[in-house]
């Protein structure tokens, strides 16, 4: 680096507010509304780090601009942008022809009228192509962060949204460009250095969680705003209602379970694509008064579910796994992903063989049985997502990987 580029560089640290940002994600705002964590976003300023935030869902629902905030700015291009009478169902045609050259156009006009400093993609596919292209044409630097094992989600779905042959190229070319890749979790190390991707250029980004919010006082009393009997414990799944998440081995439990006792009851906190087939099953194996949905829930009422309930179903989780510990739950989840960096099996939960409803069953009976043992369980866990994941010392993390990301343009 020259000394003008140093200076440069140091009128920028030392001027954090004019720090701009562009995220690439493939999300849609509504959809992250209707699940109620919608307000996650108006956390990627890391705590005034960024002046500006511009959040691009290049895939969404519809076509719109909406201000969150003085700093969060979210631009959303729908099946219907730019052909409105093109705008075949899916949007199949126009996602792979007729789109990514105007979204290109609009993203390269806002970096340049913007003054953004560093882009940012959520996943190594769509949105890292856009963003090498957008580097590429302006000179901003960007990274790529990886939030999943996208084959073991490919291998639960049956088929990614999309040309399989085509995402598997764009992983192979995004991945090496981008300049720095950033996983959130260790276990996804390998999958990234087997796509070509220099171990120098990999910087592991945990998720953070504000622990505090699952120490406030509770207000509420879940038993009564569910209608779920005094005496009874609750067994907790927060997430999405969809196969992947193993949710028809949680209900084939309850039914097993529900043979031999009736003290428990099953909180399926979420909704999804396998919601009414799961009601229809629950229906049909007479489980109404072991299994209630809740539908989605607002975040404070997810915290306080998790709050008074016995343990956590995280059979497959992410954010949610990260979450139940903070709530100071012993965690049942199936030895799969990352599930082994914080569930530690015997000490803050139970980490089971995949699939093995058996071993499932067990784990459950015994913390319904040993409640002491559960409770010692419960607190360890809150230690260590605390000491991996709050959020101060998470985006401490992000934060450097951002200067690190800067720097690189001098």
């Amino acid at each position: 680096m020259d000394k003008n580029g140093i200076i440069k560089l140091a009128m920028k640290n030392d001027s954090k507010q004019d720090l701009s940002i562009l995220f690439i994600v493939p999300s849609d705002y509504a959809s992250l509304l209707e699940k109620g964590v919608a307000s996650m976003i108006l956390e990627r300023d890391e705590g005034g780090f960024f002046k500006r935030v511009f959040n691009i869902h290049p895939y969404a629902s519809r076509t719109q601009t909406v201000d969150l905030d003085e700093t969060h700015r979210l631009i959303e291009f729908g099946p219907d942008y730019p052909f409105s009478f093109l705008n075949f169902k899916g949007g199949g045609l126009i996602n792979y022809f007729f789109k990514p050259p105007f979204v290109l156009e609009r993203l390269i006009h806002m970096v340049k009228k913007e003054n953004i400093d560093m882009i940012r993609a959520t996943d190594p596919y769509w949105c890292g192509f856009y963003a090498w292209a957008v580097s590429r044409s302006t000179g901003i630097p960007f990274c790529i962060s990886i939030h999943a094992d996208y084959d073991k989600c490919y291998s639960l779905v049956g088929r990614r949204s999309g040309n399989p042959l085509l995402f598997k190229l764009f992983e192979i070319f995004s991945l090496p460009r981008a300049k720095l890749v950033m996983p959130i979790r260790e276990y996804l190390v390998p999958w990234i250095l087997k796509r070509g991707v220099p171990s120098n250029r990999i910087r592991v980004i945990p998720h953070g969680v504000v622990m505090e919010d699952f120490s406030n006082p509770e207000r509420e009393d879940v038993f009564e705003m569910f209608g779920v009997p005094r005496g009874k414990k609750i067994l907790s799944f927060v997430g999405r209602l969809a196969k992947e998440n193993y949710v028809y081995d949680i209900v084939a439990m309850a039914k097993h379970l529900s043979k031999r006792r009736e003290d428990f009851v099953v909180l399926l906190v979420g909704g999804g694509s396998e919601h009414e087939n799961l009601k229809a099953l629950v229906q049909e194996c007479n489980l109404s008064s072991f299994v209630i949905f809740t539908g989605f829930q607002p975040r404070q009422k997810v915290i306080l579910i998790r709050r008074q309930s016995s343990m956590a179903l995280c059979l497959m989780g992410g954010l949610s796994l990260i979450e139940a510990s903070a709530a100071s739950l012993p965690i049942i989840a199936y030895d799969v992903e990352w599930h082994s960096e914080l569930v530690k099996n015997g000490k803050t939960g139970f980490l089971i063989e995949e699939g093995n409803l058996e071993a499932l069953m067990k784990s459950v009976v015994y913390l319904l049985d040993h409640p002491e043992e559960a409770r010692e369980m419960g607190t360890n866990a809150r230690e260590l997502a605390v000491a991996r994941h709050h959020v101060s010392s998470t985006s401490e993390v992000k934060k450097n990987c951002y200067r690190e990301l800067l720097q690189s343009r001098f």
